[in-house]
């Protein structure tokens, strides 16, 4: 049953990256140098249609891996919600704000122009600042950092130590800034396709362009950052070397990701743009497994850490009720948004 539990966050995890992930990244165009025109506000428009139906929905995925990791493996989410408490803080904190600007500016009755203003620089700023927090977080779980519950942090070192230095250096935020051009990267060869101005489809390809590149120098840099850790990212591809093929194959999607831009068929392009993230990810799951985190005790396997038979069991048959009913629901929630799209 555990490994049904490991697929379920798995599975989650990328659909909220996939889905959600290019929600903030629409943040994160938001915040781009752009002067005031048509244009401007030609995205500002899309990226609202685009998302306003749909952007709640995208934090179902996020709540399953928490409440996965709660019942499925108390230690797990103990320890993350111990060690790492102050980025989840600071992560709450972008979800919360990044959502009540967006609500406001997407739904407020009385439109302002000053308060449009606000919403949108909050709304771009806190899809950054959201990102980030989640690359960070990635980062830190695999350091061998983070203090395990009842273990003692060097004496002297005291709280700093223990809920600070943790995810505080170069490497997770190096993680950071890559998942914020992927999520950037994302939102431009998907917004590719919600567009019919040409102008406005030329401006999305371009940034999707732009972002392709900066997230291959993101991950370069991550490669190099891990140099300053215990163990490099290098060592570990090379113990791990099966790890390596899911990022040759990332990498040589993009290829055929921009044959199919430079021929406007946009649903494949976002599917080899999502079939990319989801390598990356298949290549972290590949480098780690089955560890869920490395502690300063060693690594915490998602097996040893597990609940009992029976919590598992309940666990599973509420995810697979529970499967039953989202993917249907989301399917007809997209499939309905997209027929007034069309009508329109």
């Amino acid at each position: 049953m555990t490994h049904i539990l490991i697929f379920f966050i798995g599975a989650s995890l990328l659909l909220y990256v996939v889905l959600g992930g290019s929600d903030y990244g629409a943040g994160i165009l938001e915040l781009l140098p752009m002067r005031p025109g048509r244009l401007r506000e030609a995205q500002k428009h899309t990226i609202s249609h685009a998302m306003g139906p749909v952007w709640e929905a995208n934090h179902v995925w996020l709540i399953i891996i928490i409440v996965i990791l709660f019942m499925g493996f108390p230690y797990v989410f103990t320890t993350l919600m111990t060690s790492l408490h102050a980025p989840l803080l600071a992560l709450l904190v972008g979800i919360v704000v990044r959502g009540a600007t967006f609500s406001f500016r997407y739904y407020d009755a009385v439109w302002d122009e000053k308060s449009q203003r606000v919403y949108t620089a909050l709304f771009g700023a806190s899809s950054l600042w959201t990102a980030m927090w989640l690359g960070i977080i990635a980062g830190a779980l695999n350091r061998g950092t983070i203090i395990a519950p009842g273990a003692l942090p060097p004496a002297g070192t005291g709280a700093w130590h223990a809920y600070i230095l943790p995810w505080l250096d170069l490497y997770p935020f190096c993680v950071g800034v890559f998942v914020v051009c992927i999520f950037a990267f994302l939102a431009s060869v998907y917004l590719v396709g919600e567009t019919k101005d040409p102008g406005l489809g030329k401006l999305f390809t371009q940034r999707a362009a732009v972002f392709n590149m900066l997230t291959v120098i993101a991950g370069g840099l991550v490669f190099l950052a891990s140099l300053l850790e215990t163990k490099s990212l290098f060592a570990a591809f090379l113990e791990r070397p099966l790890a390596i093929a899911p990022i040759v194959i990332a990498t040589l999607l993009f290829v055929a990701l921009w044959k199919f831009i430079q021929f406007h068929n946009t649903v494949f392009a976002r599917v080899i743009a999502a079939g990319q993230v989801t390598m990356i990810l298949l290549g972290w799951w590949l480098l780690y497994a089955p560890n869920a985190l490395i502690t300063t005790g060693g690594p915490v396997s998602f097996y040893e850490a597990a609940a009992p038979s029976a919590t598992q069991l309940q666990l599973m048959l509420a995810l697979l009720i529970g499967s039953c009913i989202i993917f249907p629901s989301l399917i007809f929630l997209l499939r309905v948004f997209k027929a007034n799209a069309r009508a329109k």
